[in-house]
């Protein structure tokens, strides 16, 4: 099983490490797992702005707050719907940094299927064309971990920050 990426601290392991298709990739997938936090944190803001608490209800009004309990809800439909494009931009970006790391992909090639996941449950239909940009380069990233898959290389297209 190939390791992740490690920073090395001498100038020649540096060196050789920078021009590693690996590398490279890692770091566009890491931009886009940035990018796939803040289409999400940007939707669940905008969707949280809707939620309004009001507190001149009658004492037993069953429909007085009913912005804010379509807001905060565990139906799953609406859970779901919600907290998708965070809890995979959280998990994209945690898989390059060590500190908060669940889950390892086992190769390159499911790392780029996650991408892709990611791209088409996380993004696209979110916040509207930063999503689909974010979408569309994450589709993209995992192109390109794909393609360093099949090209041979054993290191993980995350970066250890």
């Amino acid at each position: 099983r190939g390791g992740c990426l490690q920073l090395s601290k001498t100038p020649y392991h540096f060196a050789a490490m920078v021009n590693s298709p690996s590398y490279i990739v890692g770091w566009f997938n890491f931009v886009v797992a940035v990018m796939a936090l803040a289409v999400g944190c940007i939707f669940v803001f905008d969707t949280l702005t809707d939620a309004t608490l009001h507190w001149d209800c009658e004492f037993l009004e069953s429909d007085c707050n009913v912005g804010w309990r379509s807001v905060f809800t565990l139906v799953p439909d609406f859970f779901i719907a919600l907290w998708t494009p965070v809890v995979l931009g959280l998990i994209a970006v945690s898989l390059h940094v060590t500190s908060v790391r669940q889950w390892t992909p086992k190769n390159n090639l499911v790392l780029s299927f996650f991408l892709i996941f990611l791209a088409v449950f996380g993004t696209l239909g979110y916040t509207g064309m930063l999503g689909v940009i974010t979408g569309v380069l994450a589709a993209i990233a995992g192109l390109a971990t794909a393609i360093v898959h099949f090209a041979g290389h054993k290191e993980l297209a995350i970066l250890n920050l």
